[in-house]
């Protein structure tokens, strides 16, 4: 439409009409272009209100100086054109003004159609053949489509531009929440995006999303972006976040969402999903997969393993008697140990349990006594018998 090759066609077919077709179309051009504006209102409704101030003043503007344009070539083919820039604005100005593309179009197509009816009727008062009416037309109507095009492209330009603010403007303020910055820095960085910071709020990790738009697309009032290479997303609760977790098949699949907190805490929702993240990609979460893995369903998991080396400090320390023996022997006292604290040291829930005469399961106890630095009858000795365990994912039968 605005490639050279539709530039080269529309002037071709302009200089197939008569020049001194140009000195017959000129005089009505005021009067033509006030038609066109008429129309434009009647017909498209975004465009119903005046044409007065600024907007105005650059829509009849940019009639006029097309149709000027138009009869500058007929008379002068090879003329340079003067208003590509101008008829690309017009396109920027319309995302500016939050009018569609559609309403756009119908407002060529109308110009169009209103051009080639009045300067039909001018050439036919004016002596001009018949045989030119036609051709005329299709110089009309190529030469708008080209306008059209123009204005697309500078549609497109600007909002790309202004996607790319927006996107930009969302990396920041997700990055200040990762970063764990002051409540002013965050409603200063909410401002500049235009976001209105909810009440509540959720912050979701997506190590699997292949950017910010799986989230984007779920919700438009989720603010996302990758930061480190995982797509991190801020989702206002209740309402947004139910949607996001109900629907895994549309981009929250291997979601870790962090607990709902008000917006001036959302640090420390970020800071549990992104631990339950790591724990996740370890495989320390059970039952980890495609739909979402809620932090408040795994505070566990999160003691747990939220200090690693500390958790394996523990595990070392009261299962290292365990670890010396040979690997069956092993698997035997593990086996019995959680059958022990799962069922509170009941013999006959724990033969039940590992499908051992009750005999046996006190001889597997005697022996796992002896093995053992700790006293299994201590409440805290049983305490820390469970983190180890649930360190080593040694979980309830």
């Amino acid at each position: 439409m605005g490639t050279p090759e539709a530039t080269e066609d529309v002037r071709e077919r302009i200089a197939a009409l008569p020049a001194e077709l140009g000195a017959v179309l000129r005089p009505v051009l005021p009067s033509v272009a006030d038609e066109i504006l008429v129309a434009i209102r009647a017909e498209v409704p975004a465009y119903r209100r005046p044409f007065g101030g600024e907007f105005g003043r650059v829509v009849r503007r940019g009639v006029e100086f097309s149709l000027g344009e138009f009869v500058a070539f007929v008379e002068d083919p090879g003329r340079a054109s003067q208003t590509d820039e101008m008829i690309e604005e017009l396109g920027r100005g319309e995302v500016r003004a939050g009018r569609t593309l559609d309403a756009l179009q119908s407002a060529y197509r109308t110009g169009a159609r209103v051009a080639w009816r009045r300067f039909a009727d001018a050439a036919r008062e004016g002596g001009a053949d018949a045989a030119v009416l036609v051709p005329l037309g299709e110089a009309i109507f190529a030469y708008i489509h080209r306008l059209a095009g123009l204005s697309v492209t500078g549609w497109a330009h600007e909002q790309s531009l202004r996607a790319g603010a927006t996107q930009r403007a969302r990396d920041r303020l997700v990055r200040l929440v990762v970063a764990d910055r002051a409540p002013a820095d965050l409603e200063a960085a909410a401002v500049e995006l235009s976001w209105t910071p909810p009440a509540r709020v959720a912050v979701v990790v997506a190590p699997g999303a292949d950017g910010p738009g799986d989230l984007l697309r779920i919700d438009p009032s989720i603010v996302a972006a990758v930061v480190d290479g995982v797509a991190v997303g801020l989702v206002p609760a209740p309402g947004v976040l139910a949607r996001l977790t109900a629907a895994p098949a549309r981009g929250a699949g291997g979601l870790v969402v962090g607990p709902v907190v008000a917006w001036e805490d959302v640090g420390r929702s970020h800071r549990r999903a992104a631990t339950l993240a790591a724990l996740v990609a370890a495989d320390r979460v059970p039952g980890a997969g495609e739909t979402p893995v809620l932090a408040d369903d795994h505070l566990t998991d999160l003691v747990v393993h939220g200090d690693g080396e500390a958790a394996d400090d523990l595990a070392r320390t009261v299962l290292g008697p365990l670890d010396a023996l040979p690997a069956g022997r092993r698997a035997r006292h593990l086996e019995t140990l959680r059958a022990w604290l799962d069922h509170r040291g009941h013999g006959p829930r724990m033969a039940e349990a590992l499908h051992l005469h009750p005999q046996t399961v006190r001889y597997r106890l005697a022996r796992l006594r002896e093995t053992l630095e700790v006293d299994p009858e201590d409440p805290d000795a049983r305490f820390a018998l469970e983190l180890a365990l649930r360190r080593r994912g040694v979980r309830r039968g």
